[in-house]
């Protein structure tokens, strides 16, 4: 597990305990930095099938564009992605 990895798990555990506990000030407090490691974890998954090779250049864009409709889809399989 990489780095961006690794902070986007911590910064979904941290986010996960605050909703589970209703701790709904934390979560506020937490929900900027779970996105941005959300996003930057989907930017670097995207970038390491670009550099692949086996997307064409519209599938990556549409991806780029499109990530937040297969969300949960793309966050998993980058989870998976070695470094």
């Amino acid at each position: 597990m990489n780095q961006i990895q690794q902070a986007y798990a911590l910064a979904k555990a941290a986010y996960d305990a605050a909703v589970e506990s209703e701790n709904w000030e934390l979560v506020e407090q937490l929900e900027d930095a779970y996105l941005d490691s959300e996003s930057i974890l989907v930017d670097w998954a995207l970038t390491v099938a670009e550099k692949s090779g086996k997307l064409s250049d519209k599938e990556i864009e549409l991806l780029r564009k499109n990530w937040a409709l297969h969300h949960e889809r793309i966050v998993n399989l980058a989870m998976k992605l070695s470094a």
